[in-house]
């Protein structure tokens, strides 16, 4: 005979590790643009982008906004998606020509082409003038800008005979000139490049001798820009400052020269007082 049991419930617990995801903070490269748009105003200048930072795009010469939005985030080392749409600006009529007609290659949106055909003498013989809309109608041409200005101790690249607008040259020093001012400068509307060119200066720090120290580690004479040294006092002596320092881009010392002060030292002498046995 069996006995009967009691029924035996089983509970069955699932444990999920918790998955913990830290985004950590990552800057981004420039941005692409999108078809007809370049970037807005300082922002071609830049390489990285610090995370969290925005970026703008605008419509590019011969094209205006058709929608969206040209504004773009940097998180975590990735660009939102512009949602900018940028169409090509309409000429309109460059108006009627004395003596001849006007042919359309294809249309008359921005980059389109005319030929003015006029006729001179014999009807059958007409001249091909090829131009643009200039002299018909007021609209803007591509500007192009002059070689900017060279440096004294440097020199800058690409090297071109004309530069398109908004296209970037960078600045280079020689060797032992260090670069002060903006490093790239981009062809303007006006057609000259901005910001000012920067100049090459030749740095270097004097000597910091600093008194009842000596020198530990780091750079030696010259000590060029950027050059860095480390000090330390002598026995008896505290220091008051850091003990080490950089040369800035002024000649000087950063954060300052050292001093060592002596110690002072308090000496507290205990009498010991001795009684004389008395004799007997």
């Amino acid at each position: 005979n069996f006995k009967k049991r009691k029924p035996c419930w089983c509970v069955l617990t699932w444990s999920l590790p918790l998955l913990l995801i830290i985004v950590a903070a990552q800057d981004c490269s420039k941005p692409v643009p999108g078809p007809n748009m370049d970037l807005k105003d300082s922002d071609i200048l830049l390489t990285t982008f610090p995370d969290g930072s925005r970026a703008t795009f605008v419509c590019s010469l011969g094209h205006t906004t058709a929608g969206g939005s040209g504004v773009v985030t940097c998180t975590a080392g990735t660009w939102s998606q512009v949602t900018l749409h940028c169409e090509k600006k309409t000429c309109g009529s460059p108006g009627q020509v004395d003596n001849g007609e006007i042919e359309y290659l294809p249309g008359n949106e921005f980059g389109d082409k005319l030929v003015v055909k006029c006729w001179w003498g014999n009807v059958n013989s007409p001249v091909e003038i090829k131009a643009g809309w200039a002299g018909y109608l007021n609209v803007k041409v591509l500007v192009t800008c002059d070689p900017p200005a060279g440096i004294p101790n440097g020199l800058f690249s690409p090297v071109k005979d004309v530069y398109n607008y908004r296209e970037v040259v960078w600045y280079s020093c020689k060797k032992d000139f260090t670069l002060s001012g903006s490093k790239s400068v981009a062809c303007s509307e006006d057609g000259t490049f901005t910001p000012g060119p920067p100049q090459c200066t030749e740095v270097e720090c004097s000597d910091p001798k600093v008194a009842n120290g000596e020198w530990v580690s780091g750079s030696r004479p010259p000590y060029k820009y950027l050059a860095t040294v480390t000090y330390r006092c002598n026995a008896g002596y505290k220091m008051e400052g850091k003990d080490t320092m950089e040369c800035d881009l002024n000649g000087q010392w950063t954060p300052g020269i050292p001093k060592c002060t002596a110690l002072i030292v308090v000496v507290i002498v205990g009498c010991l007082v001795y009684r004389k046995k008395s004799e007997r």
